[in-house]
């Protein structure tokens, strides 16, 4: 994807693998990363412009402009880009069954201030409080368990979500999952958060306009000229 922006931007572009501070916007994969973190913190320090990418919502990548996150800048959008996924909204949720708790990345704990498990084991008791049996799935086998969960590991997000009540994830692309599956979430950051701050459980109307929304921060590499104009255009509009 970063190949294909490179090729295809309507700017001049210096592509250099290390932060050298000497342009108007920086483009970078991987917000999180512990070399590249820095470098994004001192350009935004700047007061300038930076265009983050990472693993996408759903196919492609996704863009991000300033922060980790799009929340602050999806606005209802046409739905035409959405539309063409033919991805039909589904009610995968049971009431009756489990919370699942979305474990973090160990590169987003530095972030957050966060010990290993912190967030976790919080949202576990947040969870039970609430009543409900808990199910953790962490980011891979290599994670910490947590003590007395039952945990999950493989298997496709969509088989873990079929049959939860609830998602607790603190901001992980697992709530844009649950949007599509139609379980409720609980979130604190990223993009869903725009969806679920208020209510974890939307209408298929509101689930439906957030997700048209979204589309357009989520980009293939055929697509990158497309991303190029509509994050110029969004960033020249503040």
């Amino acid at each position: 994807m970063i190949r294909a922006l490179i090729d295809s931007a309507p700017i001049p572009v210096l592509v250099s693998e290390k932060y050298t501070g000497s342009c108007d916007l920086l483009v970078t994969y991987g917000t999180g990363h512990p070399i590249r973190r820095p470098w994004w913190e001192e350009h935004r320090k700047s007061g300038r412009h930076c265009i983050g990418w990472d693993l996408g919502y759903w196919d492609g990548m996704r863009a991000t402009i300033d922060e980790d996150h799009p929340t602050a800048w999806i606005r209802p959008e046409p739905g035409d880009r959405w539309d063409a996924q033919k991805r039909a909204l589904r009610s995968d949720a049971d009431p009756k069954g489990y919370a699942l708790i979305v474990g973090m990345g160990k590169k987003s704990l530095p972030v957050w201030n966060l010990r290993p498990l912190e967030w976790e084991t919080a949202a576990a008791r947040r969870a039970e409080a609430a009543g409900y049996i808990t199910v953790f799935r962490p980011k891979s086998a290599e994670y910490p368990r947590l003590s007395n969960v039952h945990t999950v590991y493989g298997g496709t997000i969509e088989k873990a979500l079929r049959g939860a009540a609830i998602v607790y994830c603190r901001h992980s692309n697992v709530a844009v999952d649950a949007c599509i599956a139609g379980v409720p979430v609980v979130c604190e950051s990223g993009a869903a958060y725009k969806l679920y701050k208020d209510n974890p459980s939307p209408t298929i109307e509101q689930r439906l306009e957030f997700l048209r929304s979204l589309a357009w921060w989520n980009w293939k590499e055929s697509e990158a000229g497309l991303a190029w104009k509509y994050l110029i255009d969004r960033i020249q509009s503040v």
